[in-house]
């Protein structure tokens, strides 16, 4: 059980690396421009990168891979998010290649 806790643990530590300067961060006059890139994150984007992360702690609950399970994890709860965002990275790059 104490694999869960670490795992929790560290995911709270990284939200509140990112969250805690936004909650008590003042607000800083922008005197210059945000160079747009072409990039927005969409709504399924935002699914999906939310989706890679519960994926694989959804599996992990499951297999419990702390207890010498870590192929099936790997392949299981891992492999597919790889894949997923693998495939999506290729067709990406043919889309962008054809405007």
């Amino acid at each position: 059980m104490s694999g869960v806790i670490e795992i929790l643990l560290i995911v709270v530590i990284v939200l509140g690396i990112l969250l805690l300067p936004r909650l008590t961060g003042r607000k800083r006059d922008r005197d210059f421009q945000l160079a747009d890139h072409g990039f927005r994150m969409t709504g399924w984007m935002r699914i999906a990168i939310m989706a890679s992360f519960v994926w694989p702690v959804l599996v992990a609950l499951f297999l419990k891979p702390w207890n010498n399970n870590w192929p099936a994890f790997l392949y299981v709860g891992v492999g597919p998010v790889a894949l997923i965002w693998g495939i999506s990275w290729v067709f990406l790059g043919f889309r962008k290649e054809r405007k």
